[in-house]
């Protein structure tokens, strides 16, 4: 949401990013909502809301230090996941993706990073103040992914909790369209990590804290529920965002904390959108060049709303 999946999102200063494709009229109205609030689709961590969507591709493009030995290196990530309703408020979903590694000096590497399977559980909406709570889990299964490109052999699960809040209920009118949302996980590894004869940690990855937090600004919320000022159509789509993600271990190991900021646009159609971000380390250990992330994504309630678009409950009434 990356993209390991979500583990590799945060903790390769974050993966993400995509292909635009244009056009299509009105504004999209699919995805989690509260009261008059929509939480848009995020790229370094997962929005709060259960949909029938698709996010494909979601690319990231980030170039790493030589840190003192062969480099530097250049990361390409192409990934997918796919959600799908089963009630209103459950939801499953599945990512996978492709990465290729090319390091001055030597071959380039690429393979598949590891399968990972979520479920979600929107399990509170307040309409009024805009809030809405949920509760998820996923498992990444080790070994579905490529050694060679540093996919953990290890499988890991990851409870999390996820939040977003609109700020519609403020007095000024200007501050109205923010929105924050975020989300708090806890990556349990099947096998913890071992050090070799020098020191060096192998066989399986440090139990790890993942999650982040977004801050939103909805036009189209600004245009529709505070004043119409007039803009652009093309203005009145787009929601200018900035994301944090994070990674850090229990305890110390040689990945340590990793921060990412994300700041970037959404651009929002007919039962589509696009996301751009640039990719800014917010620490040392995560690095110190910029990358890029993009992202497409479909949300099939607003495109196919009678059958891919609907719970699965409802698929035989």
């Amino acid at each position: 949401m990356n993209r390991n999946y979500q583990k590799r999102t945060l903790a390769s200063v974050g993966l993400g990013a995509a292909l635009a494709i244009a056009a299509a009229s009105g504004p999209s109205h699919a995805h989690d909502t509260a009261g008059a609030r929509i939480f848009i689709s995020t790229l370094q961590i997962d929005d709060p809301g259960v949909a029938d969507e698709l996010a494909l591709p979601t690319v990231t493009i980030q170039r790493s230090g030589a840190n003192g030995g062969t480099g530097p290196a250049y990361q390409v990530n192409i990934n997918y996941n796919f959600s799908k309703r089963v009630t209103e408020d459950f939801a499953v979903s599945i990512g996978h993706g492709f990465s290729w590694i090319n390091t001055s000096g030597s071959k380039s590497q690429s393979g598949f990073n590891n399968v990972q399977l979520a479920a979600k559980y929107k399990a509170y909406v307040n309409p009024e103040h805009e809030f809405v709570f949920s509760a998820g889990l996923t498992r990444v299964f080790g070994t579905t992914g490529s050694a060679q490109i540093g996919a953990d052999r290890v499988s890991s699960t990851i409870p999390n909790l996820y939040f977003g809040k609109g700020f519609g209920d403020l007095p000024i009118g200007v501050l109205r369209p923010f929105a924050v949302t975020g989300q708090i996980g806890y990556a349990v590894s099947e096998r913890g990590p071992k050090t070799d004869a020098v020191g060096n940690f192998n066989n399986g990855f440090n139990n790890r804290w993942v999650g982040g937090l977004t801050l939103q600004y909805s036009i189209s919320y600004l245009q529709s529920q505070v004043k119409d000022y007039g803009l652009p159509e093309w203005l009145g789509r787009m929601t200018p965002l900035v994301e944090l993600g994070w990674s850090s271990p229990t305890r110390p190991h040689d990945t340590p904390t990793q921060i990412i900021f994300a700041p970037g646009v959404a651009y929002n159609g007919h039962g589509w959108q696009f996301t751009a971000e640039a990719l800014i380390p917010g620490n040392r250990n995560t690095g110190k060049n910029i990358g890029f992330a993009f992202e497409f994504h479909m949300y099939f309630d607003d495109l196919l709303p009678n059958t891919l678009g609907k719970p699965i409950v409802k698929w035989f009434r």
